[in-house]
């Protein structure tokens, strides 16, 4: 892997965001999930900083983990059910777009899907400190627990492309790559979705991403949410791509 990241653009909330305030974001929200991982040192560098979380989560285990957030996994699923019946299917939706003058963005569904299927977790929840175990069960059910935007408290997802009929977000045909799944609780219900889409051309990419929230979620808890978007996905894309942060 390179040591130079690549020159994405987040495109959030009217206006354009360089690299360095996405990592900047991320550094803020890699210190405060040090702290609840017992992490007593935090560096100034991101990347080293990243790893350090990454190293203290795979030390701890899916087991410990789940075990240190139960309470808030068992309050966040039962809200999660809450909000989405009061919403009666209605959602408030969380876009931004990402671009670079080089590198690919199409090769992002595919790269992902065998990461996780492979259970091969450390490039997934390095994306992001808000990240927290992203698995594959023998079933095939893929299986995400992270905090989401603004949310004080962490979520546990499965995500399911079977069955798109609560999705909203409509497909735009200039991108050609689409990714879609609807998020679901352990039981089944619906209660949020994803359509991101990509496009790949001679000026580099573009990314369209879209998350769908219960329509009752606080728009501070989705505007919160776009800059966690710009941090996974800038880098994952760099990762995919063959450079680091």
């Amino acid at each position: 892997m390179t040591e130079t990241p690549l020159p994405i653009v987040a495109h959030i909330n009217d206006r354009s965001a360089s690299r360095e305030e996405v990592l900047a974001w991320e550094r803020v929200r890699a210190v405060k999930v040090a702290g609840k991982l017992g992490v007593s040192e935090a560096s100034a560098d991101v990347a080293t900083l990243r790893r350090t979380l990454v190293d203290r989560k795979l030390e701890l285990g899916h087991e410990a983990i789940e075990k240190r957030l139960a309470r808030p996994l068992w309050v966040a699923e039962r809200v999660a059910v809450v909000q989405a019946g009061l919403a009666r299917g209605g959602r408030r939706p969380c876009t931004i777009e990402l671009s670079s003058p080089v590198g690919s963005a199409e090769l992002i569904p595919g790269w992902y899907g065998e990461a996780i299927m492979a259970n091969d977790e450390v490039p997934l929840i390095a994306a992001c400190p808000d990240h927290w175990i992203s698995r594959s069960h023998p079933d095939g059910r893929q299986e995400v627990i992270e905090t989401t935007g603004g949310s004080p408290i962490p979520v546990r997802m499965f995500f399911d492309d079977s069955d798109l009929s609560t999705l909203q977000a409509s497909p735009d045909p200039a991108f050609p790559v689409q990714w879609t799944a609807v998020a679901r609780t352990a039981q089944g219900t619906p209660i949020g979705g994803i359509r991101h889409q990509f496009r790949d051309d001679a000026q580099g990419f573009r990314v369209r991403l879209t998350v769908e929230f219960p329509a009752g979620t606080l728009p501070h808890m989705v505007g919160a949410h776009r800059w966690h978007l710009a941090c996974e996905f800038s880098n994952w894309l760099e990762a995919a791509n063959g450079a680091s942060g």
